[in-house]
């Protein structure tokens, strides 16, 4: 029998989860003509699109899940009936709070040598009917009613209060798994009642370890009106990524691309009077212009402070290289909150696609120059170099990386707000589910939808809609300023 967790990633990976197709390959919507993949050729794009969505979760990540698994996991063996028999791990709404679980609980169950069963709630979606979700979750986990005057919990709540608990046998102890506790719920009004059950069930069983894993926003809520943190054991909150991390991640794709990243050293920038008067920015959108001037000078600031710490402690000159993408990472891993995914879309969205002798900066060693001047050609002793010899139409693209810049929000209604924070606390829903828990007309919300979709704040793939994660950073903080439940780092 193939193992449970592992078929289940790979389903979430073939069948749910896209990191950037979503924004950058919707054909209902005509691209930006400033987007890198509208620049790429078709093949190009496609092939940068599959790799980034086959990229692994971040090891960071997987290591902060993997390791706070195995130390609760192993206490709770030890002593069953006087541990807390329950973890959550918690990840940003725009993240994929199941695939990042799955991904830790694969390499706990490989390092095993005798690994505990599991049952999964190997949902990739939220049931249609909401009312329906308690039924789905005891089936499918072959869970029971909690029954106070049943005999096993009886000689529980005995062990619980004696001094020395006998052990419970290892063949008995199980794991259950929840990936995504966001999709056990809708806030509507018969929508909670399979988180009702689920924490009425959870301390029941200390032979049962559960496994949960929940969007931040969506814990919060369940935390002031069910109060369902009470019933859980240790909670874990994925890790905020540093620059050096998010370079690390991503060096594959960059090695594999050959991307460069000459306008990522914002200090150089400065030595350009022209740079800042070269921005492309439109007068008829104040918002986005404000946003982009705003951007840009901050990005130069921090990166010439940068330069000039560098610059002071080291004894010898960096890399030019080498000093641009530690820039371009420092700035991406700022402006993204650390979150991956968000990292992952402005990285790409700051992509450029050009022929080599248009950038002087498109060149790694003399014989691959990218010469203003055709009239001059590199040589290789007797011979003319092959690639000097191509016609100039003919030679090498590049990718290069350019700024990375959060987009502008766009004026939102009170009205939005709360439809975009529903968004955040379900992860994702359809247009009906949605509807159902603003308490609206599904045609009025459709409407509503679309608007925010074509501003670029929401994505939609099939009828599941979610935020833009690009925008999540900004939003979160927007909500937060407008007292909804929202914690901002």
């Amino acid at each position: 029998m193939a193992n449970p967790i592992q078929q289940f990633r790979k389903w979430l990976i073939d069948k749910r989860f896209f990191r950037v197709a979503w924004f950058a390959k919707d054909p209902q919507l005509t691209p930006e003509p400033e987007e890198a993949l509208s620049q790429l050729p078709a093949d190009l794009a496609d092939h940068l699109i599959e790799t980034i969505n086959q990229l692994p979760v971040h090891p960071r990540e997987e290591e902060t899940v993997l390791q706070a698994l195995k130390d609760a996991i192993a206490l709770w063996k030890e002593r069953p009936h006087a541990t807390p028999n329950s973890i959550v791990i918690l990840s940003d709404p725009v993240s994929s709070a199941a695939r990042i679980l799955a991904s830790g609980l694969h390499q706990l169950r490989e390092n095993e040598a005798s690994p505990l069963p599991v049952k999964l709630l190997d949902w990739i979606q939220r049931p249609d009917d909401v009312r329906s979700i308690k039924q789905q979750v005891q089936k499918k986990l072959s869970l029971t009613e909690p029954n106070q005057d049943d005999a096993s919990e009886q000689a529980a709540d005995r062990h619980d209060s004696s001094d020395c608990p006998p052990a419970t046998p290892t063949s008995e102890l199980a794991l259950t798994v929840i990936p995504n506790l966001c999709w056990c719920f809708l806030r509507s009004a018969e929508g909670l009642d399979g988180l009702d059950y689920l924490q009425d069930l959870l301390p029941r069983n200390p032979a049962q370890f559960w496994i949960l894993g929940s969007g931040v926003v969506g814990w919060e809520y369940l935390k002031s009106t069910l109060q369902f943190h009470a019933y859980c054991g240790q909670i874990v909150t994925l890790p905020v990524l540093s620059g050096e991390e998010l370079q690390s991640w991503l060096s594959p794709i960059i090695e594999q691309f050959e991307i460069r990243f000459p306008d990522a050293a914002l200090h150089k920038r400065l030595q350009n009077p022209d740079s800042l008067a070269s921005m492309d920015v439109a007068i008829d959108k104040p918002i986005a212009a404000l946003s982009e001037i705003g951007q840009e000078v901050s990005a130069t600031v921090q990166s010439s402070i940068r330069a000039v710490k560098d610059r002071v402690m080291s004894e010898e000159p960096s890399d030019s290289e080498t000093s641009s993408k530690l820039d371009y990472f420092n700035r991406l891993a700022e402006i993204s909150d650390g979150v991956s995914v968000v990292a992952l879309q402005l990285f790409v969205k700051s992509l450029r696609y050009q022929k080599e002798d248009s950038r002087e900066d498109c060149q790694e060693d003399p014989q691959e120059d990218c010469q203003k001047d055709p009239s001059k050609k590199p040589t290789e002793g007797p011979e003319e170099s092959p690639k000097a010899a191509a016609a100039p139409d003919q030679r090498q693209r590049c990718l290069v990386a350019t700024i990375p810049k959060l987009p502008p929000l766009p004026d939102l209604s009170q009205s939005d707000l709360y439809l975009l924070y529903s968004l955040l606390l379900h992860s994702d829903l359809t247009v009906r589910a949605l509807a159902k828990s603003l308490g609206d007309a599904p045609r009025i919300v459709n409407n509503q939808v679309q608007i925010l979709r074509n501003a670029g704040v929401i994505e939609q793939r099939g009828q599941v809609i979610k935020t833009n994660p690009m925008h999540y950073p900004e939003l979160r903080r927007e909500l937060a300023k407008n007292n909804f439940i929202i914690e901002v780092p």
